[in-house]
């Protein structure tokens, strides 16, 4: 029975399969169909969406914003800004350098033609305003001028410095400069005897002369000795100096603490000591200071005659170790 059953089965399939077409013949007629039905439904959604268009019932749906995003959203223009701002930054094509300002050297200041002679200057740590310069015309006596003053020559003083002055002439700059340790500087005033002050005359000592108080200065002199040689303004770490004037006649340079205290402690020096003598050299001209300074800075010892209070009063200052 059940070998009959399959035999029936199997030819029945063979009956059908012989009655279906063949699919060389039948597929392409199936493509042709599929085909035209999709053009058939495109054509009518395409009819649906003209015909939705035309009549006003169409309108896209907008998604409502939140009220907390709206903020959120403004900032996004200016964050793609700040992205070209930064790719800006990258210098894709290279970088520009701004040339470097050349620095412009000072010009340089002549030195004046007048004949004049710079003596000295004193009080340049006070300020501008009380510095004074010591200047002679030609063989002449010096003067004190202070900024703002006329000039033999018609020149006008405008700055007052360490080493040299300032002047102004014809509408521009010229330098005075101070005479260097080594170089001659000119000769003392020729004047008449009339035109001097009169000296008072001092009183030949008596024998029993007081004894000149000994000063060890040998640690002093091994600190500044070598730089005063080049730099007379190195003096000043021990004393400031200006000229000091009695009844209308200089007799000498006055004494106040320089930039170190120490030093002039050390050196028995009292702030407004007058200095009236340099060894056996009475100082009544301001210009004495230079050649003084000069023999003063190689000797081995030092005479010094110093007014304090009104009593003039003998040092013996020692440059090479102590007196024997």
């Amino acid at each position: 029975m059940t070998d009959f059953a399959q035999r029936v089965l199997l030819a029945v399939r063979k009956r059908i399969w012989l009655a279906l077409p063949r699919p060389e013949v039948w597929l392409p007629v199936a493509v042709r169909v599929a085909n035209a039905v999709l053009v058939i439904l495109l054509a009518g959604s395409l009819a649906q969406l003209t015909l939705a268009f035309l009549s006003g019932r169409f309108s896209p749906t907008v998604q409502p914003v939140p009220a907390g995003d709206a903020s959120a959203a403004e900032p996004a223009s200016s964050v793609r800004q700040a992205n070209y701002t930064t790719i800006a930054d990258w210098h894709l094509f290279g970088q520009i350098k701004a040339s470097q300002p050349v620095e412009v050297p000072p010009p340089v200041i002549p030195v004046t033609p007048l004949d004049l002679h710079l003596a000295g200057v004193f009080f340049i740590e006070q300020g501008g305003s009380r510095a004074l310069a010591l200047i002679a015309e030609g063989s002449g006596l010096e003067r004190g001028y202070r900024i703002g003053d006329s000039l033999p020559g018609g020149a006008r003083l405008e700055q007052i410095q360490r080493d040299h002055v300032i002047v102004s002439r014809q509408g521009r700059q010229e330098v005075l400069n101070l005479p260097k340790l080594g170089v001659a500087v000119r000769p003392p005033s020729s004047v008449s005897e009339e035109s001097l002050p009169v000296e008072p005359m001092l009183e030949p000592e008596p024998t029993g002369a007081v004894a000149p108080q000994v000063i060890d200065a040998t640690a002093v002199t091994q600190q500044l000795r070598d730089k005063a040689m080049v730099r007379p303004q190195v003096l000043e770490n021990i004393a400031f100096a200006s000229p000091y004037v009695q009844d209308g006649q200089f007799i000498g340079f006055r004494l106040r603490p320089g930039r170190d205290r120490r030093l002039m402690r050390q050196l028995s020096l009292n702030s407004g000591d007058v200095i009236t003598e340099v060894n056996g050299i009475r100082i009544n001209n301001p210009m004495q200071g230079f050649a003084i300074l000069q023999t003063v800075l190689s000797a081995d010892q030092i005479n010094v005659r110093v007014l304090r209070g009104g009593t003039e009063i003998p040092l013996l200052f020692s440059l090479n170790g102590p007196v024997p």
